[in-house]
C-alpha cells in the first residue's frame, strides 16, 4: 500500500524530510520509491527481518533505509537523508549501519545512482560456497549482468569491507561478499533492482542445472557476439 500525505500515520515525518529547496514532491516520490523497492525485495524473499539496505542518490544527498527496521513493514516516514560522507541531515532514526558500502560506492561512479544490498536465498550460498557467479550461462546475465565474483570475507559494517566492496564494484554492476550476500548498482533504483533479481534468477538456475548433471556454458563464440554487440567487456 502506497499512502497519501493525509493518511500516512508517519506523514509528518515524511513531509519534513521530503521537503529541501521548495522541492517536496521530488523527495516524496525518492522515499516512496524506496519504500517500496524495500518491501518489493522482502516480498520476494531477497531479505529477512533486519538484513539488506537501499540507496538513492539524489545530487549531493544519498536517501538511504534506517538502521534497525525490517524493510518489510518501513515506511517513508523512516527514511533517511545523508550526504555522501555518511553525515545525516534529515530523518528520525539512524542510517544503515552498512551505509559506509553505499558512500564509497557513489563516490568511486559517479554513473551510479542507486544500490541495493541484499540476501536473496541462493546467491548467499554462492557467497557461503565462495563461488562466483560465471556471466556465461545465461544471455540475459552476459548482457545485464556480468561476471559476478565473490569477495573475500571482510568484517560487516566496517569501513575496510566499503573499500573492498567499492573497488569490487569499480567496473561491475554486482559483487558478492563472502558468507554475507550481494549488492548491485544501477543509473536508478528499477535498474539495481533487475539486477539483484535476475542475479538471484541466475544462482538459482545454476544450482539447478548442477543437480540435474551440470552446467552447459554457452560457447565462446557466442560471448564475442555478445562483446561485438552489445558494447561488453570481459574479465580476462
Amino acid at each position: 500500500m502506497v499512502y497519501s500525505m493525509n493518511d500516512n500515520p508517519a506523514s509528518e515525518a515524511t513531509q519534513e524530510l521530503a521537503v529541501r529547496g521548495g522541492n517536496g514532491e521530488v523527495w516524496m516520490e525518492t522515499a516512496t520509491k524506496l519504500v517500496e523497492i524495500a518491501k518489493r525485495l522482502y516480498s520476494k524473499n531477497m531479505n529477512a527481518a533486519l538484513g539488506g539496505n537501499v540507496s538513492i542518490r539524489r545530487g549531493d544527498e544519498i536517501v538511504i533505509t534506517p538502521a534497525g527496521i525490517n524493510k518489510g513493514f518501513m515506511t517513508e516516514g523512516d527514511v533517511v537523508v545523508v550526504d555522501i560522507e555518511g553525515n545525516k541531515l534529515r530523518g528520525n532514526g539512524n542510517p544503515s549501519s552498512e551505509g559506509k558500502m553505499h558512500y564509497e560506492i557513489y563516490k568511486g561512479r559517479p554513473d551510479v545512482n542507486a544500490i541495493i544490498h541484499a540476501h536473496p536465498r541462493f546467491a548467499v550460498g554462492f557467497a557461503l560456497a565462495h563461488r562466483e557467479i560465471p556471466d556465461d550461462v545465461l544471455p540475459e546475465t552476459t548482457i545485464l549482468l556480468g561476471h559476478v565474483p565473490c569477495l573475500p570475507y571482510v568484517t560487516p559494517s566496517t569501513i575496510e569491507l566499503a573499500c573492498e566492496v567499492a573497488e569490487g564494484l569499480a567496473h561491475r554492476n554486482a559483487v558478492l561478499m563472502a558468507n554475507h550476500g550481494a549488492i548491485t548498482v544501477g543509473a536508478d533504483l528499477e535498474e539495481a533492482y533487475n539486477r539483484m533479481e535476475l542475479l538471484e534468477q541466475t544462482c538459482m538456475s545454476v544450482v539447478y542445472a548442477t543437480i540435474l548433471g551440470g552446467v552447459h556454458h554457452i560457447p565462446p563464440a557466442e560471448m564475442e557476439f555478445f562483446v561485438a554487440n552489445f558494447g561488453l567487456k570481459r574479465e580476462g
